[in-house]
C-alpha cells in the first residue's frame, strides 16, 4: 500500500470518527449498536496512526535520493554491459553467454537485494572479457565506474534498512489495521442506512465522512467506505 493511500485512509478514518462522535444525536436510535463499533474505529485508528509515525518517518530516510542517484546510475551502466555481452556473444556464435547477458529492461523492477546481485553477477562476465567488451563500448573506466556505484549503493541501502527497520516491521501491522478499519467503517454504515430513506441529508453527510479521498482532492480506488445499496 502505496504511503499516499495509507494517509488518505488514516485522514478518512480520523475524519469517520469525528462525525460519529459528534452526531450521536442524529443517530440515537442505533447508538447501542454503534456504539461499539465506534469504540473499536477508535482504538484501532490509534494503533494505527502509532506505526504510522514509524512507517513515513522511515520512508523518508535520507539515504532515499542518494540511493535512487546510484541505482539510476548503474542501471544505465550495467545496460551498457549487457548490450556489449550480447555483442559479443553474437560475434562469438556464444550461446551460454547470449543468455547470460540477462534482461535489462528488469532491472528497474528488482527489489534492492535482487538489484544487487544481478549487478554483481553481470560485473562478473566483465574482466575476462575485457578486450572485447571494450571494442564494443564497454570500457574499464565504465567497469571501474560500476563497481564503485555498486558499493555506493549497497552502503546507503544497508544504513537504510538499520534505520528503518522499525518503519519495515510496522507497515505490515499499518495494513492490516487499516484494513481493520474499513471493516469496522462498512458494518457501521450498515447500521446506519436505515436513515438512508427519511434523513438523507444525514446519510449524505455519513457518505462524505467515510469517503477516501486523496491529496488534490481525488478520490482513492476502491478505498471508501462501503455503503449498502439504495433500499429497495
Amino acid at each position: 500500500m502505496k504511503n499516499d493511500l495509507i494517509e488518505a485512509r488514516l485522514r478518512r478514518d480520523t475524519t469517520l470518527l469525528a462525525f460519529l462522535t459528534e452526531q450521536k444525536a442524529q443517530y440515537a436510535d442505533v447508538e447501542d449498536d454503534v456504539a461499539p463499533l465506534r469504540t473499536q474505529l477508535q482504538q484501532t485508528l490509534e494503533q494505527a496512526q502509532t506505526f504510522a509515525d514509524e512507517v513515513l518517518a522511515a520512508d523518508s530516510d535520507a539515504n532515499t535520493t542518494h540511493k535512487r542517484g546510484s541505482r539510476s546510475q548503474l542501471t544505465a551502466l550495467l545496460k551498457r554491459l549487457a548490450v556489449a555481452v550480447r555483442a559479443e556473444a553474437t560475434a562469438t556464435n556464444d550461446t551460454r553467454l547470449l543468455a547470460l547477458a540477462g534482461r535489462p529492461g528488469q532491472l528497474a523492477k528488482l527489489t534492492e537485494t535482487s538489484f544487487q546481485e544481478e549487478a554483481r553477477r553481470l560485473l562478473s562476465l566483465a574482466p575476462e572479457r575485457s578486450a572485447g567488451l571494450s571494442k564494443r563500448r564497454f570500457l574499464p573506466e565504465h567497469y571501474q565506474q560500476a563497481q564503485k556505484l555498486l558499493q555506493e549503493f549497497r552502503a546507503t541501502a544497508t544504513e537504510g534498512r538499520i534505520n528503518d527497520t522499525a518503519g519495515a516491521a510496522g507497515r505490515s501491522g499499518l495494513e492490516r489495521l487499516i484494513k481493520e478499519t474499513s471493516r469496522l467503517g462498512a458494518r457501521i454504515a450498515a447500521l446506519l442506512a436505515v436513515y438512508q430513506a427519511d434523513e438523507p441529508e444525514f446519510w449524505a453527510a455519513f457518505q462524505g465522512a467515510a469517503r477516501v479521498v486523496r491529496r488534490g482532492g481525488q478520490p482513492g480506488t476502491g478505498t471508501a467506505t462501503p455503503p449498502p445499496g439504495p433500499a429497495q
